[in-house]
């Protein structure tokens, strides 16, 4: 999938989960360029940033699916 951030700039990601809470589509994805996984939410064609308490949300939510 191909993602654009607020500066306009373009990258190709892979989704690996989506989590929906609370009104919002959470998506963790992998970054083929530098294979590490983020966390963003995609509003309309652009991604943005989550916050520090919504990224320790998914890692709990992660960390219980791979248990």
């Amino acid at each position: 999938m191909i993602l654009r951030n607020s500066k306009g700039h373009e990258r190709n990601f892979k989704i690996l989960f989506k989590i929906e809470y609370n009104n919002k589509c959470y998506y963790v994805y992998e970054d083929y360029i530098t294979s590490k996984n983020y966390v963003g939410i995609i509003d309309g064609e652009y991604l943005k940033k989550v916050s520090l308490d919504e990224i320790a949300f998914i890692k709990k939510i992660l960390e219980k699916v791979t248990q």
